[in-house]
């Protein structure tokens, strides 16, 4: 039988689309959001006015916050989609620059940022030896004692609370329903998300990411170069245990 493996680039560029916008991007998660942006860069120890590199940065979620927060930020997305309305939201503001690129290729010389974000489960698009390239791309752009912080789900958390199923409301009477695989040799989750709009239109994207456990993800920033990776579980440094999300601080 064919090992299970993450989706195509196709597929991710079906999905980061408007209807990635219309299932994730309502107000009601956008309070949590700027919180975790802010304690990202707390947690890697950098202040005020320190150069940000957001990676993806999606519409802007976390972006938009830390330079409202006096932070020098630029976020990088494949979407336009998505760069459009991160674009949108920091009308008015400090703003972010944004750019479109590929985070495999980024469009910075080398030493540009003191902090990289990777958040919300960001990496595990693209399967190990790729994943590991875009660690070792990261790490080009950032100073000499720079840090990348990254935040995801985990292979052991995701195995103890696995549900196949869920709902979630999006408000104005809108739906999200996400049914799920798991195979854990491979650490590949499917996800088949439905929208249901209030005038019972339906539509559906499939996709396949790998959930990596803590190990195999601090094998690989080792392996792209980098030294000293912490796990946490929590922006506020709490212990990393198989029931939190796994937060990693690792240093250039």
């Amino acid at each position: 039988m064919e090992r299970p493996s993450p989706s195509t680039t196709e597929t991710w560029d079906a999905f980061f689309s408007d209807f990635y916008l219309r299932a994730y991007a309502d107000e009601e998660r956008q309070s949590e959001a700027e919180a975790q942006a802010l304690a990202a860069v707390a947690l890697a120890g950098s202040p005020a006015g320190s150069d940000v590199l957001d990676v993806p940065c999606g519409f802007g979620r976390h972006s938009i916050p830390r330079a409202r927060g006096g932070y020098r930020v630029v976020g990088v997305d494949r979407s336009q989609a998505l760069l459009d309305e991160a674009a949108r939201r920091s009308e008015g503001a400090a703003r972010p620059t944004f750019k479109r690129a590929d985070y495999r290729e980024l469009p910075f010389p080398d030493e540009s940022f003191d902090v990289a974000v990777n958040l919300f489960t960001s990496l595990g698009y693209l399967g190990d030896e790729e994943d590991t390239k875009v660690l070792g791309e990261i790490r080009r752009v950032l100073r000499p004692d720079g840090a990348l912080v990254i935040e995801t789900m985990h292979r052991d958390a995701l195995a103890r609370r696995f549900r196949d199923r869920d709902w979630r409301a999006l408000g104005g009477a809108r739906l999200l329903l996400e049914q799920r695989t798991f195979d854990p040799p491979s650490g590949v989750a499917q996800t088949t998300q439905t929208l249901l709009e209030a005038g019972g239109e339906r539509e559906s994207r499939t996709f396949s990411v790998r959930v990596y456990t803590a190990t195999e993800l601090l094998g690989m920033l080792t392996r792209a170069g980098f030294s000293e990776p912490r796990c946490f579980g929590d922006f506020d440094g709490g212990a990393f245990d198989l029931d939190t999300r796994l937060v990693v601080v690792a240093r250039r």
